[in-house]
């Protein structure tokens, strides 16, 4: 039996890290699109009978579903990605998002900000949404390109 000892300081060696596949990123985007969508559907009810009642109380109402329909889903994206790295689709499919290059680190919320805003910019022009949803099939980290402005990977949890 050998021991193999290592002098003050020496760098550990990292464990290979599991990169989400290509299927659970796609079933985890499907869940939290789901999720949004049904709650976004329950609001629309809850504030219809205001919507369509007229007077002050319908502009307040198309104000209010306007703001969550656009800022409810990026927000919720950016608190669960930045916290605990997972959103309920994320849970589900048993992935999670990291910091590319420290796996065990959280992402933050600026790394979860750019994660949240880049897919929208890129789905601009058709070409790089396109690109950046199917990029992680030819990436050896399995990364899509908003993945790599951010600084962040999908690994299984």
């Amino acid at each position: 039996m050998t021991t193999t000892t290592f002098p003050a300081g020496a760098a550990e060696v990292a464990e290979p890290v599991d990169y989400a596949p290509y299927g659970r990123r796609v079933k985890a985007a499907v869940i939290d699109s789901l999720l949004i969508w049904l709650v976004f559907v329950v609001l629309y009810f809850a504030f219809g009978v205001l919507v369509f009642r007229g007077g002050p109380a319908q502009d307040a109402a198309r104000v209010v579903l306007l703001l969550l329909g656009y800022f409810g889903p990026t927000l919720y994206y950016i608190v669960a990605i930045a916290e605990g790295g997972q959103t309920v689709g994320k849970m589900m499919s048993d992935i999670a998002v990291r910091r590319d290059g420290n796996e065990d680190d959280s992402v933050g919320y600026v790394r979860a900000f750019l994660r949240a805003v880049i897919p929208p910019f890129l789905w601009l022009s058709l070409i790089p949404g396109i690109l950046d949803v199917l990029w992680p099939l030819w990436d050896g980290k399995r990364q899509t390109l908003h993945d790599k402005i951010a600084g962040t990977v999908v690994v299984e949890a």
